[in-house]
């Protein structure tokens, strides 16, 4: 073996062994905490879970790269999607620090480890993905047989009340009593409040005909999620 053999295998097992070190060093620590208080229907088993499960989700979402990566999307349902992809294989080594149970209330708080251009390159594929599918057809927000929901909006009435108004347009005639849609609710937090039902009795029955409902929904309703 000549020399520039011998000093081309020296670097190259350098290089073999600084990798793992190297792939070390571009994880970051992720941490997040949440406490579940638990009703009689449940076990402390479930609950322990829940609490688990919620303290690994504030963790992704409060993770600077999610968030600036996330700041355009403003599609409920593509963020929770977002956080589950990376939940359940992105975010690795994760420990519980701290497990405090007090009567009903479960408090978990927990740390993990994420690679960042991992996590950015799976939100920018799962966002490249759906807008174009949305270039394609714009099926709705959501939809059923009868009615297509083109958009909605939060407002507050001259009462006080905080409503829901929702756009929609008519897919086929809908039954009599309207067709009824569930309204998910969460806090400023993101933390699920109260599921209300909005039944929407479509003012026309002819398909392509636009409309519009409003229904009431909590008063600390910051965010919804909406779903027939």
């Amino acid at each position: 073996m000549t020399r520039k053999q011998r000093r081309f295998f020296l670097v190259l097992a350098f290089v073999v062994i600084k990798l793992p070190a190297a792939a070390s060093a571009e994880r970051v620590q992720i941490r997040g905490d949440y406490c579940y208080q638990y009703g009689d229907s449940e076990s402390l088993l479930a609950a322990k879970e829940v609490s688990y499960a919620m303290a690994l989700r504030k963790a992704i979402e409060r993770y600077k790269t999610f968030v600036a990566s996330t700041s355009v999307v403003d599609d409920f349902q593509l963020r929770k999607d977002l956080v589950e992809t990376i939940a359940s294989g992105y975010v690795e080594n994760i420990e519980v620090e701290r497990e405090d149970i007090e009567g009903r209330n479960v408090c978990t708080e927990l740390v993990g480890y994420v690679n960042p251009e991992a996590v950015k390159d799976i939100i920018a594929k799962k966002v490249k993905i759906l807008s174009r599918q949305r270039r394609r057809e714009f099926g709705g927000i959501i939809s059923n047989l009868y009615l297509k929901i083109i958009n909605y909006k939060v407002d507050t009435d001259s009462g006080g009340n905080k409503l829901l108004r929702v756009f929609y347009q008519i897919k086929q005639s809908p039954p009599p009593g309207g067709t009824r849609m569930a309204v998910f609710c969460f806090d400023e937090e993101g933390n699920p409040i109260q599921t209300s039902f909005c039944d929407i009795v479509a003012s026309s029955s002819f398909r392509g005909a636009f409309g519009e409902q409003t229904c009431v929904i909590p008063a600390k309703a910051v965010s919804i999620n909406i779903r027939f």
